[in-house]
């Protein structure tokens, strides 16, 4: 995909009128290799701060090996929350399948000359999400599979369009558990995304567990941190290889599109933002408790 990132995020902060305030960058470990973190933050008047016990308060996150792509990455994601916010609890839901499914699942933002390419990132992001929370329903197939990186483990759980969405895991040097996943034409490919987004929850995970022996006693009230945190425990993690070892019941959810068009607005002056989105399988991603794989 062909980025424009350098010429289209030119006046993206807020110093030349943009709703970006700024980008910070750290070192951040994947399986071993040295990558570049970049939190991006819109300006305040965006976008209200959510309170977090486990998570920052980053708009946007990126990581790349490079700080440009790292940096251009956490832009675009802080665009689609800017885009999400804007319009999710308006009257304008039902234009872009808010209405049946009220999350950011298949929201993408992209900064290419063509819209396609929003759109293949937003439609990679709904398959991942429909396959999970399909597979947790107990209604498809989720093989275990060998990846490439030592000590993680993987499972594959086929797409309702082709592709494959990989759920990793592995046990942390600290002894909690860490899981990532992503979709992709071929697991490999799925793997070397779920491996990044492993990591990150390993290193939310880690924070916490160092504040906890710290003293710091303070648990999470938020549903998505508190299921999180509740599948790094050993309790979590044992309710998660129940569900491997389970055959799915019944026959696996048909996909139907909800929606698959852009969602214009002034972010649309940076980046395409594109919402793919399917009905969900279930509703236990929003409303079911701090047992359910989804955050």
């Amino acid at each position: 995909m062909l980025s424009l990132a350098a010429f289209r995020y030119r006046n993206v902060f807020a110093g030349h009128g943009g709703p970006v305030d700024s980008v910070e960058f750290g070192d951040f470990s994947v399986c071993g290799h040295q990558m570049i973190q970049a939190n991006a933050r819109l300006v305040a008047e965006l976008i209200p701060k959510r309170a977090h016990a486990i998570y920052g308060d980053a708009d946007g996150s990126g990581t790349h090996r490079l700080a440009s792509v790292a940096r251009h990455m956490a832009i675009s994601e802080a665009l689609e929350r800017w885009a999400f916010n804007s319009v999710a609890g308006t009257a304008r839901v039902a234009e872009f399948g808010f209405d049946v499914d009220p999350s950011s699942n298949g929201m993408s933002a992209f900064p290419g000359l063509l819209a396609r390419n929003a759109r293949r990132k937003a439609m990679l992001e709904a398959v991942e999400r429909h396959s999970l929370i399909a597979w947790w329903e107990g209604r498809t197939v989720g093989r275990v599979c060998d990846t490439d990186w030592p000590g993680v483990s993987g499972v594959a759980i086929e797409g309702p369009f082709g592709g494959v969405t990989a759920l990793v895991f592995a046990k942390t040097d600290f002894g909690m558990y860490a899981y990532g996943h992503a979709a992709e034409e071929t697991f490999g490919t799925a793997c070397e995304r779920a491996v990044i987004e492993l990591a990150r929850h390993e290193h939310v995970i880690r924070s916490w567990w160092l504040a906890s022996i710290s003293g710091d006693k303070r648990r999470p009230s938020d549903l998505f941190e508190r299921r999180c945190l509740f599948f790094s425990t050993e309790e979590g993690h044992e309710q998660f290889l129940r569900r491997i070892r389970e055959r799915p019941m019944g026959p696996a959810p048909v996909a139907e599109l909800i929606c698959d068009r852009e969602i214009p607005g002034p972010w649309s002056d940076y980046a395409t933002v594109w919402r793919y989105a399917l009905r969900p399988p279930a509703d236990g991603f929003l409303c079911a408790g701090h047992d359910y794989f989804f955050w």
